[in-house]
């Protein structure tokens, strides 16, 4: 049986893991308004909130395998991200004052997306296929 390597967790998973919750507490907080809200500024601040989750995934895939090549990097990162932002996006709809959108989903998607893009920039630990 493995043992437990609890320097890794705490580097590579205890980041991603943090993160998640923060977003989560960010998405418990009722009546939340954007600073402009006729603009779908939401939407922006989607792909912004899930830059550095997709980073902190694309971290701990990388770190955490062997050999991954740059693609399931970032086909992990962006699955991730959706269904992390499918679940944030569900948990909302319990929220007072917040709702549910496909396009929010969609946004962390892309920002999670370009989180792992912009970890791959300046890794060096993934084979380039």
């Amino acid at each position: 049986m493995a043992k437990f390597d609890w320097p890794k967790f705490q580097k590579y998973w205890f980041p991603v893991i943090l993160y998640s919750g923060i977003i989560f507490c960010v998405s418990s907080i009722p009546n939340l308004k954007t600073p402009l809200p006729e603009v779908q500024f939401d939407k922006f601040l989607h792909v912004l909130e899930y830059l550095p989750f997709g980073f902190l995934l694309a971290r701990l895939i990388c770190h955490t395998r062997c050999s991954v090549s740059r693609g399931t990097v970032l086909t992990t990162v962006a699955l991730g991200s959706l269904f992390y932002g499918l679940s944030d996006e569900m948990h909302q709809m319990f929220v007072p004052g917040r709702d549910a959108e496909i396009i929010d989903v969609i946004a962390a998607a892309l920002g999670g997306l370009g989180g792992g893009y912009i970890f791959l920039l300046f890794s060096r630990k993934v084979k380039k296929i």
